[in-house]
This record gives C-alpha cells, sequence and structure tokens, in this order.
C-alpha cells in the first residue's frame, strides 16, 4: 500500500519515493510509488498534476487514481521514459496553483455544508469539485433565498477568523463520541478526521488548508432542484475572484 504523505501535510509539493510496480497500458504507463503526494481522484475531489523526475528529466503526471483493493496510488505517465524502471528513485513534484485551488475549494465545502448544518440541519449528501465550480447536495425540499445568503455570510465569517484546520486520527467509535459531523459508511481502523476549531468536524480524505483564512472566500451562485434535495454551486478563493470577475464582464458587456 503506498504511503499517502498528503494525509499529514498536504501542503508537501515535493517528495522523493521509489517505483514498486509499472503497468502498462493503451495510453500510457501506470506508475505505482511505494509513498506519494499526489492525490487520486476520490471524495468528491479531483487528482493532482505535476512530474516525476531522475536528473534533470522529468515526465508529466496526467492522471492518478487509487487501486481500491490494495489501496495503492497510481500514476499515468503518457509516454514511459527509459529511467522509469521498478526499484528507481524518482521525486515527484505537485502542480502548486492545482493543489492550492483544491484545498480552498475542498475545505470550503467542509466550512459551507457544516454552515448549512448549524444553520438549518440541512445535511450535505454529496459533493463534487469541477475544474470551474463546485457543488453540494442538501437534504431539503426547499432552500429559500435568505437561507442562502444567512449560510454564505456564516462561512465566510469562519473564514475572516482564520480558525486553525487541524488533522485528527480517530475509530469509527471514537468519532461517534467526538461528534463527527458524518462516518462513511465503511469499517476501518482509523479515520482521519478534519477538524476546523470550534465549528466542523468531519472524515475525509482530501487536501485541504492550514487555517481557514487561506481559503479566502466562498461565493454562491445558484440553487436547482435534485432528486436527493436541493444543490448549491459555489467557488472559493482565487475561482471565486475569477468567477465574480467574468459574471461582471458578462453584465457589463450585456449593458
Amino acid at each position: 500500500m503506498t504511503e499517502r504523505l498528503y494525509y499529514n501535510d498536504s501542503s508537501l509539493l515535493e517528495f522523493d519515493s521509489t517505483v514498486s510496480a509499472l503497468e502498462t497500458r493503451e495510453h500510457g504507463v501506470l506508475v505505482c510509488l511505494d509513498r506519494s503526494a499526489f492525490y487520486p481522484t476520490s471524495g468528491g475531489q479531483n487528482f493532482d498534476v505535476g512530474f516525476l523526475q531522475v536528473g534533470e528529466d522529468r515526465s508529466p503526471v496526467t492522471d492518478v487514481h487509487e487501486d481500491e483493493q490494495t489501496g495503492d496510488v497510481l500514476h499515468m505517465i503518457e509516454n514511459a521514459p527509459d529511467w522509469l524502471q521498478v526499484g528507481a528513485q524518482v521525486r515527484g513534484l505537485i502542480d502548486a496553483n492545482r493543489r492550492r485551488d483544491h484545498m480552498q475549494q475542498h475545505s470550503g465545502q467542509h466550512v459551507l455544508s457544516a454552515a448549512f448544518e448549524r444553520l438549518y440541519g440541512f445535511a450535505t449528501v454529496s459533493f463534487h469539485m469541477g475544474d470551474d465550480l463546485c457543488t453540494i447536495d442538501l437534504s431539503t425540499e426547499v432552500l429559500n433565498a435568505k437561507q442562502l445568503e444567512a449560510a454564505e455570510r456564516l462561512a465566510n465569517e469562519i473564514i475572516a477568523e482564520d480558525r486553525p484546520v487541524e488533522i485528527r486520527f480517530a475509530t469509527p467509535d471514537e468519532a461517534r463520541l467526538m461528534g463527527v459531523r458524518k462516518i462513511p459508511p465503511a469499517v476501518r481502523e482509523k479515520l482521519r478526521l478534519i477538524d476546523i476549531r470550534d465549528f466542523d468536524l468531519n472524515a475525509c480524505g482530501g487536501t485541504h488548508v492550514h487555517s481557514t483564512g487561506q481559503i479566502g472566500s466562498i461565493l454562491l451562485r445558484k440553487t436547482e432542484k435534485v432528486k436527493q434535495g436541493v444543490r448549491v454551486e459555489f467557488v472559493c478563493g482565487l475561482r471565486a475572484v475569477s468567477t465574480a470577475r467574468r459574471d461582471f464582464q458578462t453584465l457589463t458587456d450585456a449593458a
């Protein structure tokens, strides 16, 4: 099983590792490393990209996913170089801008979901992170504009307070006693918990900021009725700034 370095430090962008297995695919080679800071697609969050490097030679990592049976993290390299062999010592380099964006969106989702639950008891039943926008599905039949505005305001107040975001580990039984917001159904010896100081405690394997101030801001954009409740579209951080700028430009052009 690959040691997941991002579990304890989501800001880690460079690491050294050993190639433990290779698997040739139609569009490239899947590289298994004994330890990795690359995040694989899971839990609604997209994968990291970057490079694997030996000396001055590097190859881009274009996709990362998890082998659910073994727990290994598999890195897709489209054109395998000669130096990519089992046992090779490689250096991993994570794309910093993409990692920062994912940390802002995912941590922002935790804050936003906790805000809806604290204010109205609306549980989040699913989360999706796209390249341009993110969504959460809330377990409610109705969500009005006043509720939307209040949740957005509370979420941004928590961001402005720059509360610590810490990583903790606990058994499922311990997590229940601690009041974890949502415990995954799969039974594991230890759960990884994301603790937003005095606001939210939730089980999650994703990459997160060190304090809420690093999220920057949360902007709610629109809602729609879906089968399992109400879907809320939102963006965080630098993505929120670029989205607001694009919306403003669209309105200006229309005027």
